[in-house]
């Protein structure tokens, strides 16, 4: 009986032995430690095969699917994936019909339309309040491209609302003068040395003086786009500010009154045009391209350049554009860019089923061969290939990118041609270096018709102290009646939020 017991164990020893030495080796071998001892970073898992492409569907303004051009970038962007070993259909969608930004998000929300990655400008908050949008913080995370081409806004806008990605420049205006005119300027010099508002106000009284222009400043109805270059210099460098022991917004404080009386003074001495409450976009920039006003501001990148193209085409290369900039005092930057949340970008779908194939395409479209193709547009029609260097050709003006706008990624060094004119570039180098970021606070619904009150009473009081019409004392009037129409009621609100 001893001796049957020893065979059995024996046997069932040898039996978990080869049992063991099995599982072993149908177990991957473990990863190799890199040099700094950690293992390395797992490689992604691929999308689809070539025989069942993964669908993602597509929706953005103004790209439409029927267009020829689209119809090839799509095609492109298929095959580019497919050599990195993704394999996706992507299927651009139709808009509905009417204003994208107001019936895009009410056609999700109801169900209408439920693209994968749609593009966004504005109504998302809502949706994505509801749990219809993707999170994306994890996809960032583990992405190469998209988080090499991001810029400092950008990630402070994904790190406060992660549902909303839009890699483009910050949306920044720029101000720029002819350079000719600013070059005959003896001001000028002083200006670059030292932006202060007193230099500015000394350049355009130059400009007035000599007859250069008839207005030395326009703009297109609002001061948004002087507030860009002055608001810091007078303290304005955020939209809430701390005031004593409470939270308000900047434009019931004491920096803004100082800011109006510059404006008002600039409107006084017939510097700034005295028709810029009336102007719209288009009136302001023909004012600009005609040689009735000196100087304006646009939107770093893409909007300065055409401005530059447009100005150069009318008046000559001597007429190129020479970028400004941000006016020093308190502070010095231009305007602070909101990064509470990204104001448009793309979103994923939160119910989609190709999630992971829907931010492929975009990191894809942020790599080296995306940011070409998005960037530069299809070969042999808007750029040539000659031997690695891109030529670009006389169709490429009517490239326009349809994922990311920012020219990061794109090593222009290749490029036989302007991407950018010299002046657009010179307005991003500008808008880096005079960057400010601001956080805001969204308010509940029940606070939104007050805010709305007070931004009305602060347009009426503003646009009269410049014109004149009230004096800069009635600026203290003024926040009597904004603290009356909500203020106070938002400020106790902005207590709780903020502390």
């Amino acid at each position: 009986m001893k001796r049957s017991i020893s065979l059995i164990l024996a046997v069932l020893m040898v039996l978990a032995l080869f049992a063991g030495c099995g599982s072993k080796q149908q177990n991957p071998a473990p990863s190799t430690p890199s040099a700094s001892g950690e293992a390395p970073e797992a490689e992604p898992a691929k999308i689809g095969t070539p025989d069942a492409p993964v669908t993602v569907t597509y929706l953005c303004k103004d790209v439409v699917p029927t267009e020829e051009n689209v119809i090839e970038l799509v095609k492109q962007i298929e095959a580019g994936m497919a050599a990195e070993g993704n394999y996706v259909k992507l299927e651009v969608l139709e808009a509905p019909a009417g204003k994208y930004a107001d019936v895009v998000p009410i056609a999700f929300r109801t169900g209408q339309i439920s693209p994968d990655i749609i593009y966004f400008q504005g109504g998302d908050l809502p949706i994505a309040q509801e749990g219809m949008l993707e999170d994306l913080t994890s996809y960032i995370d583990g992405s190469t491209n998209v988080k090499s081409i991001m810029q400092k806004h950008n990630i402070e806008a994904v790190k406060n609302y992660p549902y909303l990605l839009w890699l483009a420049p910050a949306r920044v205006q720029i101000p720029v003068m002819r350079s000719d005119w600013f070059s005959s300027l003896e001001s000028g010099k002083a200006l670059l040395e030292n932006p202060t508002p007193d230099n500015y106000y000394a350049m355009f009284k130059e400009m007035k003086d000599k007859g250069i222009c008839e207005w030395p400043i326009t703009t297109d109805g609002t001061i948004l786009k002087l507030d860009s270059v002055f608001n810091h210099a007078f303290g304005v460098t955020a939209t809430i500010v701390k005031e004593g022991d409470k939270w308000v917004y900047s434009k019931a404080t004491k920096a803004e009154k100082d800011k109006l009386a510059y404006y008002a003074k600039l409107y006084a001495d017939g510097l700034l045009d005295k028709e810029y409450v009336t102007k719209q976009w288009d009136t302001m920039e023909q004012a600009f391209y005609e040689g009735q006003a000196g100087f304006v501001s646009g939107t770093a990148g893409d909007v300065v350049n055409v401005y530059n193209n447009k100005m150069v085409q009318t008046k000559g290369a001597a007429a190129q554009l020479t970028v400004l900039p941000a006016a020093k005092g308190v502070s010095q930057a231009y305007q602070s860019i909101d990064v509470t949340k990204e104001s448009r970008g793309f979103a994923i779908n939160a119910d989609s089923q190709a999630k992971d194939a829907a931010w492929a395409v975009l990191e894809y479209m942020a790599g080296t061969e995306g940011r070409k193709l998005d960037k530069l547009g299809l070969k042999d029609v808007h750029y040539t290939d000659e031997g690695g260097k891109f030529k670009l050709t006389e169709k490429f003006p009517e490239w326009w990118a349809r994922f990311w706008p920012t020219i990061e990624g794109l090593d222009t060094s290749t490029v036989n041609g302007e991407v950018l004119t010299e002046p657009a570039v010179a307005s991003l180098e500008a808008a880096t270096k005079y960057y400010a970021g601001d956080t805001n606070v969204i308010l509940p619904d029940d606070l939104l018709p007050l805010k709305d009150a007070m931004d009305k009473l602060y347009t009426e009081y503003s646009t009269d102290i410049i014109r004149g019409v009230k004096s800069i004392d009635s600026f203290d009037e003024f926040v009597t009646k904004w603290n009356a129409a909500g203020g106070e009621e938002i400020s106790e609100y902005l207590a709780e939020q903020l502390g």
